[in-house]
């Protein structure tokens, strides 16, 4: 396995990132602070730290498969690339895709979780906007309009939709992988069906 130089800048908070097997293609990434991630929101973890890559290779990063699966975390732009050139903070752009529309199907699939929603959560009603805004003051969430068309709200204990994730200091937050870079050479031509074999179609011309 081929191996490189990467010059790493830790900042206050930031670890370096770890391969959890020698074999493994991308080596992961931490979370360099609490951070909260309300649903529909999208924002960047800093990772505190700062890389100087060669000029042949991008870092790239990468969703964590077990996020993936088991939470509405995801990188929407994945995979981000960090260029040899960058030299400034690094970090994660998270998403978290959770729409409360899909409570009542999870709900028929789990029904214990409506006991959890009433024990653990409060529920607000559209009649209850002074309580609304009371929780949400000086927030941007919600507006009596957006209240309206909402049936309810479900806030935790601190105040946050149902469906916050909640990512600890420290937590394995994504994975770095490292490519090697062909940089092309753009040359105009009359006409690029003369150049190899053009298999025609696109978009779905061979099937779904």
């Amino acid at each position: 396995m081929k191996k490189e130089t990467i010059f790493l800048e830790l900042m206050n908070d930031g670890q370096a990132p770890v391969y959890a097997n020698h074999n493994d293609a991308g080596a992961d990434v931490f979370a360099s602070e609490d951070f909260v991630l309300c649903p529909g929101e999208t924002k960047v973890l800093p990772l505190k730290i700062k890389v100087a890559l060669p000029d042949h290779l991008e870092m790239q990063v990468r969703p964590r498969s077990g996020l993936s699966l088991k939470t509405s975390l995801r990188i929407p732009n994945s995979p981000g690339t960090v260029d040899a050139g960058y030299r400034d903070e690094v970090g994660i752009i998270l998403e978290n895709s959770y729409n409360l529309s899909l409570l009542p199907y999870e709900m028929l699939r789990n029904p214990s979780l409506l006991d959890t929603i009433k024990k653990d959560y409060e529920i607000l009603f559209p009649m209850d906007i002074e309580a609304v805004f009371t929780v949400y003051k000086g927030e941007h969430y919600e507006t009596p309009q957006l209240l309206n068309l909402s049936p309810f709200l479900i806030l935790d204990e601190n105040h946050h939709p149902y469906g916050t994730i909640y990512i600890e200091k420290g937590m394995k937050i994504a994975q770095v992988v490292f490519n090697e870079v062909i940089k092309g050479e753009f040359e105009e031509i009359e006409d690029v069906t003369t150049k190899g074999t053009n298999r025609g179609g696109g978009y779905g011309s061979t099937g779904l």
